[in-house]
Parts: structure tokens; sequence; C-alpha cells
């Protein structure tokens, strides 16, 4: 689904409308086993969101990394856009405060009294805590999920990651108790 409209109803369409891309991170993020996946979740209507669906997201970076502050339609679309864009390919300072961006926009959407933010801060706060958690702070990647699954109880990205955070940490803890220490 496309939206001609420029408001915060674009990121809206494009979250109702199943237009939004759910990448399975594979073997580029700590994945806990083939059914528990850690996924993000990018704005396919927006710039760089069609590279990010098709897995090319070497030129996702590049469409993101160019696009000035003026010409942006949905800042807060672009910030989660550059949040999964930056995770995947690996460039983590450049993750972090792009998934930091995403957070505090959506957050800001939220104060000011935008319908159904709180689906946009899940996501927001659902994504970073995919990057907190291939960062191994994983204090920091439960906070995240929680409050993300707190605001979207319903939002299957965020059970999935949920899922994912706990079958590794149940692997880590079995190969400790398996070793010894």
């Amino acid at each position: 689904m496309r939206s001609s409209s420029r408001n915060s109803r674009k990121q809206y369409r494009a979250l109702s409308g199943a237009a939004v891309a759910s990448l399975l991170l594979g073997s580029a993020v700590l994945a806990a086993g083939e059914s528990h996946n850690f996924v993000m979740t990018a704005y396919s209507d927006v710039k760089g969101g069609e590279a990010l669906a098709n897995g090319h997201y070497d030129a996702a970076v590049t469409q993101l990394s160019h696009a000035s502050a003026d010409s942006l339609s949905d800042p807060g679309a672009i910030s989660n856009n550059r949040c999964v864009a930056f995770t995947v390919t690996k460039q983590w300072d450049a993750a972090r405060a792009a998934c930091d961006a995403a957070v505090r926009d959506a957050h800001y959407q939220q104060i000011w009294g935008r319908a159904l933010t709180n689906d946009y801060l899940a996501l927001a706060l659902s994504n970073r805590a995919v990057l907190h958690w291939m960062a191994s702070d994983t204090t920091a990647a439960e906070a995240d999920l929680k409050k993300a699954q707190n605001l979207a109880p319903k939002a299957d990205f965020i059970g999935r990651n949920l899922a994912a955070m706990h079958s590794s940490q149940s692997a880590v803890a079995e190969v400790t108790a398996a070793s010894g220490n």
C-alpha cells in the first residue's frame, strides 16, 4: 500500500496496511534457532523502505544517507528505516544514533497526541532492542522490549523478538550449565 498523504497517517497506513517489511536477520544477528529469529521492522512506503524490503541493505543505506532533512516527509519513519539499515549492515555508531532518533521521534509524536503513536513507539523500541541485543546489552534489550510490549501487546514483531531473546537466553544458560560454569 502506498499513501500519498504527507502527515502522520502515512505511517499508520504503512503499519496497518501490512506494507511494513519485516526483515528476518538470520545469521546477521544472534539468532537463537530456526524458529526464533529476531526481526526488525521498516516502513516500506518511505525512503529506503523498498530497498530494505527487498534485502538491498547497502542500497538502503545509500538512499538514507543522502536524504536531506528538508526532503523528508516523515522524519520518524526515516529514522526508523535508518535504524534498520545501519543495524543490518553493522554500522554500529550510526545504528545507535538512528535507533535513538527513531525512539525520540516516536515519543515526540506521542507527546503531541497523534493517533496510534503507541504502535510507532513500540516499533522503534523493538528495533532498538534488537540493536541492543546485538551489542550484548541484554538489560537494555529487555527494557526496550518490555516497554514495547506494554505499548502494543498484540504486535507480532514484539512477540517474535521476545521469543528470540528468551530462546537465546535459554540456550546460553544451557551451555553455561553444561560447561559447569
